[in-house]
């Protein structure tokens, strides 16, 4: 027979740890950082900027983490080259995942969108992600400074393949360049 003082003591032990884990979380300035979430895209708004939803109704605006793609026409500001093959790849990446999203928040930025890794299932275990999706066929290029990505590493070896490949907006400032002269 067990000694009775023994379940008391165990039950105290876990009763802390459990304390002590959401003190440490309710300290940090973003919480929800290591988790992954669960939205539905409901916008693409460029190729590095979309806007997710849950079924309870809350939106979020997404800005893809660690990436810069081609802006598109705004009023009468006209659309970076390559701005309209940026967002019709994330449209076909999220199309792809009928529109279910994994999104990793890293930050918020200065217009209080969520900066995150955004992924979706692949064929089996595999995720896809979008940011390594668009860098490696040249339709965004890696963004310097600011939030570091968890798989920040990943974007720029998928931008080295791009710029291998002589392929969208690394090859395009070549060009432009080359104009220019």
């Amino acid at each position: 027979m067990k000694p009775f003082w023994r379940t008391p003591i165990i039950l105290t032990a876990i009763a802390g740890a459990i304390i002590t884990t959401i003190l440490i979380f309710q300290r940090t300035n973003q919480p929800s950082i290591t988790f992954t979430e669960e939205w539905t895209a409901t916008q693409v708004i460029d190729g590095d900027s979309i806007t997710v939803g849950q079924t309870d109704g809350s939106k979020m605006s997404v800005e893809l983490c660690g990436i810069d793609a081609p802006q598109v026409k705004q009023g009468e500001v006209p659309g970076q080259a390559l701005s309209n093959e940026s967002k019709q790849k994330l449209l076909k990446l999220v199309a792809a995942a009928d529109n279910q999203l994994m999104i990793i928040p890293v930050a918020k930025d200065e217009q209080g969108r969520t900066v995150a890794e955004v992924m979706a299932r692949g064929q089996g275990e595999a995720e896809i992600s979008f940011q390594e999706e668009l860098l490696k066929s040249g339709l965004a290029k890696t963004r310097l400074g600011g939030v570091e990505c968890p798989n920040q590493l990943s974007f720029e070896q998928a931008a080295e393949i791009a710029k291998a490949s002589k392929v969208g907006v690394g090859s395009q400032s070549k060009r432009n360049s080359r104009d220019q002269q």
